[in-house]
């Protein structure tokens, strides 16, 4: 019986762990993306110093949590997040509006689909 009860405690931290990392994952890519979308104001603003420099800033602050990503989710979709920053930054530094658009949004939807990975779905399960 006792190894019973530690089976299920075992199951209930590793649920916990899951529940609280799909929720980290979601708070941290929500919060880039808003300002993923805040600079892309900027940028229809004319303001492509500033938009670059709020880019650059999400950057590093995914930069900053890189080993944790890489470490709990598929290589391939955190390099091609890193990819997709390179490539914003890049239309950022030419002021490309239309590249910087899409590019942008591609970023933005790749952020979403890292959250959308970890929640605790139907979808995830099956």
């Amino acid at each position: 019986m006792k190894r019973l009860w530690i089976a299920a405690g075992l199951l209930i931290l590793l649920l916990a762990a899951s529940l609280t990392n799909a929720w980290y994952v979601q708070s941290v890519t929500g919060e880039m993306g808003e300002r993923l979308r805040q600079a892309q104001t900027l940028a229809e603003g004319d303001d492509w110093t500033r938009a670059e420099a709020m880019t650059r800033q999400v950057y590093e602050d995914w930069q900053a949590r890189h080993f944790y990503f890489h470490t709990l989710m598929r290589h391939s979709d955190t390099d091609q997040v890193l990819r997709a920053f390179r490539q914003v930054l890049e239309y950022l530094r030419l002021q490309e509006p239309d590249q910087y658009n899409a590019a942008n949004a591609d970023l933005i939807a790749q952020l979403e689909l890292l959250a959308e990975m970890e929640q605790a779905t139907v979808v995830n399960v099956l």
